[in-house]
C-alpha cells in the first residue's frame, strides 16, 4: 500500500542499511527478490560522489555481515523471530556468536532492519501496481496490488507480522502511534484522482479524504492480524479492499454531474 515514502522519515536508515547489505548479498533460491534501489539513488558514471571500490578487509566483513543478514532472515521466514537464537544464527552463517555482536547489537537489530527490506519491496509493488500511467482501470489496480500484497504476506506470513510489529514500534511517536499511515496515503490519492476524472470513482469527496478512508479500511485487516495472529489476514485484505471499492464506486447518476470536490468554484462566503 505503499509508495514515495518519504527518505527523511523514521525507517529509512533501515532502508539505506539494507541496500548496503543488499549489494553484498548472494541470491539464495526461495527467497522472494528483493527490491532494487530507486534508479534516482544510483549514483552515475563519472560522479564524484561514486564510493571506491572496498578493499580486501572491507569486503570481507560485507560478506560476512551479508551472511548473517540472509541466514537470519531464512531462519525466521522458517521457524518464527522468537523460536530463532543468535547463536543458531551464528552456526548456520558459520561465524561464532561474538563475530555476529561485532556486525549486529542484537536479534532485533536484525528484525529492525528487515524493515528496510520492507520499504523497498513495498516501493516497488506500488510502482508497479498502483502508477496512473500503468493500464487499467483505477479498481483493478488497487485489486492487483491487494492481490500481490496478500501473496506477499501468505509466502512468510511468520516473518511478515514480526517485521510489521517491529516497524510499528520503531515508527511511533507520543503523537500518534502510527505516523507511518500518513505516508501510505499519497498513492491511493492519486489513483482516486484517476478515477475521479474517468469518471469511475465519486467526486463528491476530496480524494485525500477519499484515500484516507480507503487505507483506513485495508489497514484494519493489518491490524486485526498484528492484534491475533491467528486472524485471515489475506482474505481480510482482500474484502477490506472490495468494501473499500464499493465505497468509493461513482454513483453513475452523478459521475458527470460535477467535478471533483477539490475543483468546485468556493461559494460566496466559503
Amino acid at each position: 500500500m505503499f509508495h514515495r515514502w518519504s527518505r527523511s522519515q523514521v525507517g529509512v536508515p533501515a532502508a539505506a542499511e539494507f541496500r548496503e547489505i543488499q549489494s553484498a548479498m548472494p541470491s539464495r533460491p526461495g527467497l522472494p527478490s528483493s527490491a532494487a534501489p530507486p534508479a534516482s539513488d544510483t549514483p552515475n558514471a563519472g560522479d564524484a560522489s561514486t564510493v571506491a571500490p572496498l578493499g580486501r578487509r572491507e569486503r570481507r566483513k560485507a560478506e560476512i555481515r551479508a551472511r548473517i543478514y540472509s541466514v537470519a532472515r531464512e531462519l525466521f521466514a522458517k521457524q518464527g523471530f522468537e523460536a530463532t537464537t543468535v547463536d543458531e544464527i551464528a552456526r548456520v552463517a558459520d561465524v561464532a556468536p561474538a563475530t555476529f555482536f561485532n556486525h549486529f547489537q542484537s536479534k532485533q537489530a536484525l528484525l529492525r532492519l528487515m524493515t528496510g527490506e520492507v520499504f523497498e519491496e513495498l516501493h516497488t509493488m506500488t510502482a508497479r501496481y498502483l502508477d496512473p500511467a500503468a493500464g487499467g482501470s483505477s479498481s483493478d489496480k488497487l485489486r492487483a496490488f491487494v492481490s500481490a500484497a496478500s501473496e506477499g504476506i501468505s509466502a512468510s506470513r511468520g516473518v511478515s507480522r514480526d517485521v510489521l510489529l517491529e516497524f510499528i514500534r520503531s515508527d511511533s511517536t507520543p503523537a500518534g502511534p502510527h505516523p507511518y499511515l500518513e505516508r501510505l496515503v499519497e498513492p491511493f490519492v492519486r489513483l482516486i484522482e484517476e478515477g475521479q476524472h474517468t469518471g469511475e470513482m465519486r467526486r463528491d469527496e476530496d480524494p485525500a479524504f477519499l484515500a484516507q478512508m480507503a487505507v483506513g479500511m485495508m489497514n484494519s485487516a493489518i491490524t486485526s492480524w498484528l492484534a491475533n495472529p491467528d486472524y485471515p489476514v489475506e482474505e481480510g485484505l482482500v474484502r477490506a479492499a472490495e468494501f473499500a471499492l464499493g465505497t468509493l464506486r461513482a454513483d453513475p447518476h452523478e459521475a458527470t454531474s460535477h467535478p471533483p470536490a477539490q475543483e468546485r468554484t468556493p461559494r460566496h462566503g466559503d
